[in-house]
């Protein structure tokens, strides 16, 4: 992978985002993350994605999952077994659904945008206060996102950084090593 021309990209995601929403600088990383990572799965329909939001609020398949389904999600994960163990000795479903529906698309979907909205807390292994600020956090996004649903530009400007992205092969780097190269990239050109 060419370190420097993935920085390229995100130099320009950055100053393009910026353009566009000059102070919201905490939606860069999100929305340069999805975009990329389902560039790099060469999912066509990344911009209904990007600018729907089916998958990020409470997919109805999301919510109609059986317990067992749910009690065994925060099972078979370490650190989520850890963080609601009393919850799942209890067996409080009621308290562990709410969480699911907040944390399941994050770390069962893996939705990108989610994944890098709530990048440190899942660096942290704060799965609690995900879970805490997700409808406040996601709300937020999508009002400023909507916003900006109209413009021509944002759809044209991630066009034209996801055509990029696809010439430079990242298909074999996994989301977790992308996310993270994205988050310092992010980082260092918003600091500049």
């Amino acid at each position: 992978m060419n370190k420097s021309a993935v920085e390229k990209i995100v130099e320009n995601g950055v100053r393009f985002l910026s353009e566009l929403f000059p102070q919201k600088t905490y939606l860069y990383f999100p929305l340069l993350s999805a975009f990329i990572v389902w560039a790099v799965r060469r999912n066509r329909e990344w911009k209904e994605k990007i600018l729907s939001w089916k998958v990020w609020l409470h997919p109805g398949f999301v919510e109609a999952k059986p317990d067992e389904f749910i009690l065994d999600f925060f099972k078979r994960s370490q650190a989520l077994n850890k963080a609601y163990q009393d919850e799942i000795k209890k067996a409080k479903i009621k308290s562990l659904r709410m969480a699911f529906g907040r944390l399941y698309p994050i770390l069962g979907l893996e939705d990108p945008f989610l994944s890098a909205l709530f990048a440190q807390e899942l660096e942290s292994g704060d799965y609690r206060k995900i879970v805490k600020d997700f409808e406040e956090r996601v709300s937020r996004a999508k009002k400023d996102i909507e916003s900006m649903k109209r413009e021509k530009r944002l759809l044209e400007g991630l066009n034209t950084l996801a055509d990029e992205v696809l010439s430079l092969h990242l298909d074999l780097i996994s989301q977790a090593n992308l996310r993270k190269i994205l988050a310092d990239l992010v980082k260092k050109h918003i600091k500049k």
